[in-house]
This record gives C-alpha cells, sequence and structure tokens, in this order.
C-alpha cells in the first residue's frame, strides 16, 4: 500500500469500533480514553468484522486499488466490471447505494448523496496524476454507485485539497484553493468553507450534533471540514475525535485521511501493521 492508500485504511479501521453510532454519550462510554487503538464494532452493521478490518468503505477502497492493478491505472469501464464482480461475492455490509447500482449491473448508479461514495479514492491519489487527470477518475469512480452530483463533487473536492497540500500549502490554504478552484455541479464549497471556519473553536461534539452526523453530502462534508480546521490538531487525535463524534465516522475520516497523507506518506505507519487488510 502507498501513502494515501494505507493512511484512508487505518482510519477506516479506527473509525469502525463506533462506526454508525450516532448517541454520543454510550460512544464515550465504550472509549473512554478516545479511539487509540483498533476497536470491535459496536454497531451490528459490521457483526462480521473484527477489530482492524475495514468498514465496507474500506473494503471498496481496496476493490479499487486492485482494479486498478488490473488494468494498470483507471479505466471507468473497468471498475464497472471488477466492482460488480467483486460485489458479487462480498460479505461485509452492502449499503443501499450499492444494492441499486448493481440491481442496474453497474450501468446506472443510485441517487444517493452519502459522502462515501467519494471515500473509496485514495489509491487513484496514489496513481501521482496529473490533477485534472486525478479529477476525472476520482469523479468517474464515484459516479459509479452514487448519482447525486454532490458526491463526485466532494471526491473532486478533497482530491485537489490533497494536491495542493502536497504542494506545499497548510491544510485550511488548501482547502480555500479546493473550494475556489474545483468545477462543482452542485457543492457549495465555498460556502461550507466559510460556515465552518466560524466554528473550528467550539466543542467537537456540539458541532457534530448541529452541524448533523449522517452520510449525506449536505452533512458529512462541513463537519469534514471542520475537523481539518481545527489548529493544531495531529492525525490521531483528529481521526480519534471524529469517532467520537459519531454518526457516518468512517467515510469523513477516509477522506480527511488524504490531507495527513499528503502532508505525511507516513503518518500512519505506526498502525498499518495492525490492519487485517494488511
Amino acid at each position: 500500500m502507498d501513502g494515501f492508500l494505507k493512511t484512508a485504511l487505518v482510519a477506516d479501521a479506527l473509525s469502525l469500533g463506533a462506526h454508525w453510532v450516532y448517541d454520543q454519550e454510550e460512544i464515550i462510554e465504550a472509549f473512554p480514553e478516545g479511539v487509540v487503538e483498533f476497536a470491535e464494532p459496536m454497531s451490528d452493521y459490521h457483526d462480521d468484522k473484527r477489530a482492524g478490518d475495514q468498514t465496507h468503505y474500506g473494503d471498496q477502497a481496496v476493490m479499487l486499488r486492485d482494479s486498478l492493478e488490473t488494468r494498470e491505472g483507471f479505466d471507468a469501464d473497468g471498475w464497472r466490471e471488477d466492482w460488480l464482480a467483486a460485489m458479487e461475492g462480498y460479505g461485509g455490509y452492502v449499503d443501499g447505494a450499492s444494492k441499486e447500482t448493481r440491481r442496474a449491473e453497474g450501468m446506472a448508479p443510485s441517487p444517493s448523496s452519502d459522502l462515501g461514495g467519494a471515500a473509496r479514492i485514495a489509491a487513484i491519489l496514489d496513481l501521482g496524476l496529473p490533477l485534472e487527470d486525478a479529477v476525472k477518475a476520482v469523479r468517474a469512480q464515484t459516479d459509479l454507485t452514487h448519482g447525486d452530483d454532490q458526491v463526485a463533487d466532494a471526491a473532486e473536492f478533497f482530491t485537489r485539497a490533497a494536491y495542493a497540500v502536497d504542494a506545499g500549502d497548510i491544510f485550511e490554504d488548501a482547502m480555500d484553493r479546493a473550494a475556489a478552484e474545483g468545477r462543482y455541479k452542485k457543492l457549495h464549497a465555498q460556502e461550507h468553507m466559510e460556515r465552518t471556519k466560524e466554528l473550528r473553536d467550539e466543542a467537537y461534539l456540539t458541532v457534530a450534533e448541529n452541524l448533523g452526523q449522517a452520510c449525506e453530502v449536505s452533512q458529512a462534508f462541513p463537519l469534514a471540514l471542520y475537523f481539518l480546521l481545527r489548529p493544531e490538531m495531529d492525525f490521531e487525535q483528529t481521526i480519534s475525535d471524529n469517532a467520537m463524534a459519531g454518526g457516518d465516522s468512517s467515510a469523513r475520516a477516509m477522506l480527511m485521511a488524504l490531507l495527513f497523507a499528503a502532508e505525511d506518506p507516513e503518518v500512519a505507519a505506526e498502525l498499518v501493521d495492525g490492519l487485517r487488510t494488511h
């Protein structure tokens, strides 16, 4: 695994324990010291998983990595074929977007606006493509399963932000650049940035409840921005706090991880060996 994918998978596995638990008090009771290690999932959605496993988002990120290796790069038609084949025997949780896409045999995406459709993109960033080629690829991979334009827009945003961090920008400047330079069909990225900048010094549990903990881009995207805008926060603390905030923490974490990986490809190196995927 290269820097972007391994960091995203670590973030996903750290999120597994509290993923899709919305009661913050319940999470705090289970993780009184925060999420400091891989843990068994609390949710019945992941009852087949163990500590160090991936959620279904992480599993599909690995499916994309395998497709990239097989096709020697990103190929949208190849990705559709490879994803359908991998999902045929998949034993983990199958979300609604995946179910609808499979029913359509991959020829039409679901109308889902869940951020999870963008969460798979790490392996594409590891290809080191020119920025605009990477943007086209992450949008195309997202469009396979998620038809709401906000989801592909979010994939483009985090790709642009990660590339800007790799070029030397701090997180806030990188996200401002991504908001300004992206060609978004539906995502109001600049408005989300302005809103979350005003919240950066507020308590994260309260912010999560107010912005919303759910899967949809309208809630998950600004909450991910908030966590990345907080001052002086490192990778592990950010992923822990994000998990403690509850809800669809994994999708948020995998995309936030891209900026940390762009800053330091080895930021999650000490945890990689604990991944069952690894």
